[in-house]
């Protein structure tokens, strides 16, 4: 009996023991201090430990779902930094492949992380993976170096800085997407501007404030789309659009640095879409935590930009660093419609040559160091309606010199019209009421003097159109007046219009406005006020008949003379 016993109690120990074996052996750690040079794979419940600095070169590695990879400190992996290779880390959702340090309460930046390097293949792919506190103050989690890869459906977190470092212009991932990224030190990720639209959709970023996906400048080209990610995109240096046409989502927010300008079509051809909408718009200003005007470049569009190009709902703060202009239209045209501009360190708008608006309607702009808008005077009339400018003294609407040689109609903003140089009208001119013009020493306009002209100024009691000086303390003289030629179409009206402060110069035909041999026009309920020469001159000009009902105050030779 007593050996009966002794057998069933062997038994039961066995069975014990082999129990407990068969436990351990769920928990295999495997040392990894050697390069991978043959296809290998790590397998799901094996615990893989990195030590030192490992390379996988001409081989695959292979992981399974479910396998755990755990670092020591400043340990890293890197794929094809010598010979052609390819890491496969497709986990599940529910058998996630873990990455991670072997520190028992590891910090941000407790190893080094995950290099792919230009002998990568782009099969390489990391699926629901999870990637915790990795990267240095200089590497991200992931380091992506003149490859490409599929990154989507990971988790980052506890990176040191960078979350995924894209780290040259030939970097990007073909597929990324529904990523989650939270708790670095810095951006979730590093990317050149010509890889930006690779970034894909349902990706999630927690961060800090001042965080986001940070941009570095380069030539952007081919169709493509900036997403509206759930962060800011912060921009660093020159961006520039050519053989591209770029749409951004609304709602999209792009932070400059001091060193960041956005340009379209300086060497070939560009399209920008950059439309908002009323609940979202699109943003573009300064990283700076506390910005002032200036804080970045601006924008600017040059001759190769197409006349598609459109901003609407668009807001455009803190720019003019260099060139003193938030937004400069160089030699070009587009839409411009429902935006904000403010803060400019200049201009809030620069239209140069001939820089145009295909349509420019209910727009703000204030807060600006200089003028608003300035912008030559043969498209004044693409400045649309709905326009609320709001400009310090001495600042409004800036004409550089030109010609209106279309029929064109000049629309009332809410600022003046700045003039200091001489303008040329030579085609059909309207005006509408409550306009108002301010003309420095040097400003003039001629009317009619190569082709046949017609100005139509017609103000009323309430909203007369008001041709004045710049000057704050103006005296009688302070600028030359309106000048009317032989050309001058006969159904030209001056009605309810105010000339102040004209006649400059020392003839004795100086007048706020000189008739030329004009077979006739009509000038009526018009004031005259502080000539330093006659209210009207006519020179061989008959005033029609309906010229009745003007006014004269302070004209030092008259109200009106006649050779």
């Amino acid at each position: 009996m007593k050996n009966v016993k002794h057998f069933f109690f062997l038994l039961i120990a066995s069975a014990l023991l082999v129990s407990c074996t068969e436990d351990t052996e769920t928990i295999v750690e495997k040392i990894v201090d050697t390069d991978i040079s043959t296809n290998t794979t790590w397998v799901a419940g094996d615990t893989y430990i990195i030590q030192g600095d490992i390379n996988i070169d001409n081989s695959i590695l292979t992981i399974q779902p479910g396998t755990t990879i755990k670092f020591d400190a400043g340990a890293s992996l890197s794929i094809g930094y010598y010979g052609a290779a390819t890491i496969i880390a497709n986990g599940t959702s529910d058998k996630p492949i873990i990455f991670s340090s072997t520190a028992a309460s590891p910090t941000a930046g407790a190893w080094e992380g995950i290099f792919l390097y230009g002998y990568n293949s782009a099969n390489s792919s990391f699926k629901f993976c999870q990637i915790k506190y990795a990267g240095t103050n200089d590497y991200g989690a992931i380091n992506i170096d003149g490859t490409s890869c599929t990154f989507s459906n990971n988790t980052i977190q506890y990176a040191k800085k960078l979350g995924v470092r894209f780290v040259d212009a030939d970097a990007f991932c073909s597929e990324m997407n529904n990523n989650t990224i939270s708790d670095n030190g810095g951006h979730a990720i590093r990317i050149a501007a010509a890889q930006v639209d690779k970034i894909g959709t349902g990706n999630t970023f927690t961060l800090s404030d001042n965080f986001g996906v940070n941009v570095w400048g380069t030539t952007v080209s081919g169709t493509v789309t900036w997403k509206n990610l759930d962060k800011p995109y912060y921009i660093e240096g020159d961006i520039m659009v050519d053989n591209a046409s770029l749409t951004i989502e609304p709602g999209t927010i792009l932070k400059f640095d001091v060193t960041s300008s956005f340009s379209l079509g300086y060497y070939n051809t560009a399209t920008l879409i950059a439309n908002g909408t009323t609940t979202s718009n699109i943003v573009f200003t300064s990283s700076a935590i506390s910005p002032t005007a200036g804080a970045w470049d601006g924008i600017y569009f040059y001759s190769h930009n197409q006349t598609n190009s459109s901003m609407t709902y668009c807001e455009v703060a803190y720019a003019g660093k260099t060139n003193n202009q938030a937004i400069n239209v160089d030699n070009t045209s587009l839409t411009f419609t429902n935006n904000n501009v403010h803060h400019s360190s200049g201009f809030g708008i620069d239209l140069e040559t001939d820089g145009s608006f295909v349509a420019m309607n209910n727009n703000t702009i204030n807060n600006c160091a200089n003028h608003a808008i300035q912008i030559n005077t043969k498209y004044l009339h693409t400045l649309g309606t709905g326009n609320t400018i709001t400009s310090a003294e001495g600042f409004g609407i800036y004409l550089t010199d030109g010609t209106v040689d279309a029929v064109a109609t000049w629309r009332k903003q809410t600022v003046p019209v700045y003039i200091n140089n001489e303008i040329d009208i030579e085609n059909t001119l309207t005006i509408e009421a409550g306009s108002i013009f301010k003309f420095g020493a040097s400003g003039s306009i001629f009317i009619g003097y190569y082709n046949v002209a017609q100005v139509n100024a017609i103000g009323t009691s309430a909203n007369p159109i008001v041709f004045t000086a710049i000057s704050t303390t103006p005296a009688a003289g302070a600028w030359e007046g309106i000048t009317f030629y032989s050309n001058t179409s006969s159904n030209t009206t001056l009605d309810y219009c105010e000339f102040r402060y004209a006649g400059k110069g020392t003839t004795a035909t100086r007048a706020a406005v000189y008739l030329d041999r004009v077979p006739s026009m009509t000038i009526k309920n018009c004031k005259f006020m502080d000539s330093n020469g006659w209210g009207i001159y006519k020179y061989s000009t008959t005033l029609s008949a309906e010229s009745i009902n003007n006014t004269f105050t302070n004209c030092s030779l008259g109200q009106m003379g006649t050779n």
